[in-house]
């Protein structure tokens, strides 16, 4: 759990320097789109506290970690909540549809906002997922309907990625 945790935080940081370069953001005023983007990172993982509380609480990882929870047994809880976050399938934030949806809206957000703590959470958060995806493709999952169109999917979010981050 801790090394997934560094390298998040690794290629936010790298991600994150590119931005400033790209966009001479050097000045301290624009320490939002850090906060933000410290949120976005782990907002993904939010889908599976969704899926424990609502989507699937009749299962028993999901009694276990609420129960754990109300024990205030923190660490044990997300522990085991990484343990067996495998077994949670079809996440909500981690469908296509929902990330087509997701990426119309970092356009909007990173367009139109003036709000850099808004921009660094969008961006953060559309790196995060394709962090989660890249994990999938390299463990040799196939996301789309064949390896092809994950590929083009692939090389379609970094250059998403890259536009975006222009565009602050």
């Amino acid at each position: 759990m801790k090394k997934e945790i560094i390298n998040h935080l690794l290629y936010l940081l790298g991600y994150l320097i590119l931005i400033v370069i790209l966009n001479s953001l050097y000045s301290l005023r624009y320490y939002p789109l850090l906060l933000g983007s410290l949120v976005g990172i782990f907002l993904p993982y939010i889908d599976h506290l969704l899926h424990i509380y609502f989507i699937a609480p009749q299962e028993l990882n999901s009694q276990r970690i609420k129960y754990m929870i109300s024990q205030k047994q923190f660490k044990e809880a997300l522990l085991l909540l990484y343990e067996t976050a495998g077994e949670r399938v079809n996440l909500t934030f981690h469908t296509i549809n929902f990330q087509i949806i997701f990426t119309v809206l970092t356009f909007w957000v990173v367009t139109s906002s003036g709000s850099y703590f808004g921009k660094g959470l969008t961006l953060a958060f559309f790196l995060s997922l394709f962090l989660q995806n890249l994990r999938k493709f390299l463990n040799k999952e196939v996301i789309l309907k064949d390896t092809d169109t994950t590929r083009i999917y692939f090389i379609a979010q970094i250059v998403l990625l890259l536009v975006f981050g222009l565009l602050i």
